[in-house]
């Protein structure tokens, strides 16, 4: 499947990309450290926690600079063979750019390996130990999941949690009961609610029961309580979504719809994981297709500059198409793949222009 040809290309397109992505990440290090020293000293998020948190989030900030880091080390790495005559010695010997491109196609899928790996299995759970570290610490000692908690809804009843401790005990929970008309009908607080074998329990107890124009309240010590909650979705909830793998996110997109909750923010970045490793490929063959194009007898300086320009122009299309497309009510399928789409027709037609 590999020819000598296609390694060569291979070692200089692949050894370029991963030495731009650890510049483009340790830059970015630099710069969350940064954005982490304001928390610096809010309960017990002290240096130490700022520096692990970077740390754990570093697999994700990968593949967020996936995409560029590939595209500039691509140009990179081609330009130096281009800038050595080796080629223009490919070309001579009767070697087409389009066999070029499909050796650098070729080294796309080591990396999309190694994205997909990064994605599915390193990235989610370092994310999420990363986002408990902070809230912890912030929290001294609590996961607070937002300034007013966590908020959840499943069937007629919406829930609200104050905040949970590391061991698995809520705090300052409210229970909102609809009826069919989305009226108000009954509505629990508990101080904290616990789990005692496997069944979970609610302690300090107000229950009010709204009766028309009676209203009837009940306190209990201690009350049963069916959570609708369980700890997986309480964690799934509380990440940002492009922390998740496709599992996870499949999974929170039927927690949304089977509770008719808009999911399509959801299934928006299912798309953008599922395109990720194709988005590597068509980095790559738009790096090639800029050597062989316009980028053939201009300087290093000037490839670099032009491969930062086309991958933050691309970063850029993502982050933005996909919730615009969401705005006026386009597919999430279509807010995922029409920036890709467009930047794959711009490589197949600088390409084809080159001969």
């Amino acid at each position: 499947m590999f020819s000598l040809l296609d390694r060569y290309i291979a070692r200089h397109v692949i050894s370029a990309s991963l030495l731009i992505l650890f510049l483009l990440i340790m830059l970015r290090a630099m710069f969350s450290v940064l954005e982490e020293s304001h928390s610096i000293g809010h309960g017990n998020y002290q240096l130490a926690d700022a520096l692990l948190f970077v740390a754990l989030m570093i697999p994700q900030k990968i593949l967020d600079l996936f995409p560029m880091g590939v595209l500039i080390g691509s140009l990179f790495g081609l330009g130096m063979l281009a800038a050595n005559n080796e080629l223009t010695v490919m070309r001579a010997a009767g070697v087409t750019t389009w066999r070029i491109g499909g050796a650098t196609l070729k080294a796309s899928l080591l990396l999309m390996l190694g994205a997909l790996i990064l994605s599915e299995f390193i990235a989610p759970v370092a994310s999420k130990s990363a986002q408990q570290l902070r809230t912890s610490a912030l929290s001294d000692g609590k996961i607070a999941r937002s300034e007013t908690g966590l908020w959840a809804k499943r069937g007629q009843q919406i829930i609200q949690i104050g905040s949970l401790h590391k061991n698995g005990t809520m705090h300052d929970i409210s229970l909102f009961t609809l009826d069919d008309s989305f009226q108000l009908r009954q509505l629990i607080e508990a101080k904290n609610a616990q789990t005692i074998g496997h069944e979970w329990y609610l302690f300090e107890v107000k229950q009010t029961n709204f009766l028309g124009e009676k209203i009837d309240i009940t306190r209990f010590d201690k009350l049963k309580w069916d959570n609708p909650i369980d700890q997986d979705n309480i964690e799934t909830l509380s990440l940002e979504p492009e922390t998740l793998n496709i599992k996870g996110l499949i999974k929170y997109r039927n927690y949304l719809t089977n509770n008719a909750l808009d999911a399509k923010e959801i299934e928006l970045a299912i798309w953008q994981k599922v395109f990720l490793p194709i988005s590597i490929a068509v980095m790559m063959m738009l790096a090639a297709s800029f050597v062989f194009g316009p980028m053939r007898d201009v300087s290093m300086g000037a490839r670099v500059l032009t491969g930062v320009m086309l991958g933050f122009g691309f970063h850029l299309s993502k982050q933005a198409f996909g919730p615009i497309s969401l705005l006026y009510g386009f597919s999430p399928f279509l807010g995922a793949a029409i920036p890709l789409l467009v930047f794959a027709l711009f490589a197949f037609w600088l390409m084809k222009k080159s001969g």
